[in-house]
C-alpha cells in the first residue's frame, strides 16, 4: 500500500553559512570583548582605541568637508533669497519715495505760487544753539533742568527748548553761561496747541505727572487717541509746529503723552526765536557772573542802584567766612536778615 505524503513537509537543517554569519558573530563578540574591557579600564584597550581615533581622524575631516561645504552653499541660498527679498522691497519703497517726493514739489510750486498772489512775507529761519543737561531739579511741585548754555551762547528768556523728539520746555532764567528751563510737566507750564487734524485749540498743562493735561477744548470737539498735538505759535511765545506729543485717553479725560522722555533729558537744543512778545519781556543781560535772572532796570531804585550790596553783603559775607560748625548759626542769621 502506498504511503499518503504528508502535507507539512519537515524543516529543512540549517546549514552554517560562512563566512557572512561567522564575520558577523566574530563582529558582535569583538565588540562585547571592547566593551567590557573599556569598562574595567584596561590600558592595552585604552591605547588601542587612541591610535583608532587618531588614524580615522583624516578620514573622518575628509567626510565632514562634503556636509559642511552643503551647509556653507544652504547658506549663501538663503541669503541670497533674503537679499532679494530685500531688494523687492527696497524697490517698491524707492518707487513710493519718488511718488511722494513729486507730490511735495509740487505742493512746493503751489505754495510758491500763493504765496506770490497773496505777497506773503517768508517766515525767518529758526537758528538754534545746542547743549547738555547738567542738573534737574524735581519735587513735589517743581520740574526744571539746569543746562550749559546761556546768554553768552545768546539764550534769552523765553526760547523754546527741544530734544531730538520734540519739546520739552522753556527757558524762564537765563545767566551768562547756565540757564533754566521749565519742563512741559510742571505745574506751572502752559502751552497754548493745536490739536488732531482739524488743529483744534487748547492748552496743554503740567501737572508734575508722566503725562499733560489737555484744557480749554471747544465744545463739541472731537479727539482721537493718536492725535498730535503741536504748538500753535498764539501769543508769539513759541514756534508754530513744535512737536508735543499725542492724546491718550477718553472723551472727557484725555491727556497728553509727551514725544521726549522728561524723566531723562541728556543734549537739548535752544531755538531763537525772537519775537516783540519776548523782547518786551526778558530782563536785560546781568552784571553779576553766572546769575540766572535779573530785576528789569526800570525797577531798580536810585538807592539800590547806587548799594545793592546793603543788605547782601553782610549776609553773604557771613555765609562764605564761617565754618562747618558756624554754619546753623549763619542761616539763622540770613533768616533774620530783611
Amino acid at each position: 500500500m502506498r504511503r499518503q505524503s504528508s502535507p507539512f513537509k519537515p524543516r529543512p537543517r540549517r546549514s552554517w553559512r560562512a563566512p557572512g554569519e561567522l564575520l558577523n558573530f566574530t563582529l558582535y563578540f569583538l565588540c562585547v570583548v571592547l566593551l567590557v574591557l573599556s569598562r574595567i579600564g584596561n590600558n592595552a584597550v585604552i591605547d588601542l582605541r587612541d591610535r583608532l581615533i587618531d588614524l580615522s581622524a583624516p578620514l573622518l575631516e575628509a567626510t565632514a568637508v562634503p556636509a559642511i561645504m552643503g551647509r556653507h552653499a544652504l547658506a549663501r541660498v538663503r541669503s541670497y533669497v533674503g537679499m532679494m527679498e530685500e531688494i523687492d522691497r527696497l524697490r517698491a519703497e524707492n518707487d513710493q519715495l519718488k511718488q511722494w517726493e513729486w507730490r511735495a514739489k509740487l505742493l512746493e510750486r503751489n505754495e510758491a505760487h500763493l504765496r506770490s498772489l497773496l505777497n506773503a512775507v517768508d517766515e525767518p529761519a529758526l537758528h538754534y544753539v545746542t547743549g547738555s543737561v547738567i542738573a534737574d531739579a524735581r519735587g513735589p511741585f517743581l520740574r526744571s533742568a539746569l543746562i550749559n548754555l546761556g546768554r553768552d551762547n545768546g539764550v534769552r528768556v523765553g526760547y523754546a527748548v527741544i530734544d531730538g523728539d520734540g519739546l520739552i520746555g522753556r527757558v524762564v532764567d537765563a545767566g551768562s553761561s547756565v540757564a533754566r528751563v521749565l519742563l512741559l510737566s510742571d505745574l506751572n507750564s502752559r502751552i497754548p496747541v493745536l490739536v488732531g487734524p482739524a488743529g483744534m485749540r487748547a492748552i496743554v498743562s503740567g501737572d508734575n505727572a508722566a503725562e499733560l493735561k489737555l484744557e480749554f477744548l471747544p465744545d463739541g470737539a472731537s479727539l482721537y487717541a493718536g492725535d498730535e498735538v503741536y504748538t500753535s505759535g498764539s501769543e508769539g511765545v513759541l514756534p508754530r509746529g513744535l512737536r508735543i506729543g499725542v492724546v491718550t485717553g477718553a472723551d472727557g479725560a484725555f491727556k497728553v503723552r509727551p514725544y521726549a522722555e522728561l524723566s531723562s533729558l541728556d543734549v537739548v537744543s535752544v531755538l531763537f526765536f525772537d519775537t516783540p512778545t519776548l523782547t518786551s519781556t526778558d530782563p536785560p543781560a546781568v552784571s553779576a557772573e553766572r546769575a540766572l535772572s535779573a530785576m528789569p532796570e526800570d525797577k531798580l531804585t536810585p538807592d539800590a542802584v547806587s548799594a545793592p550790596s546793603a543788605a547782601i553783603d553782610p549776609v553773604r559775607n557771613l555765609l562764605e567766612h564761617a565754618g562747618a560748625g558756624d554754619l546753623p548759626a549763619a542761616e539763622g542769621v540770613a533768616q533774620a536778615q530783611p
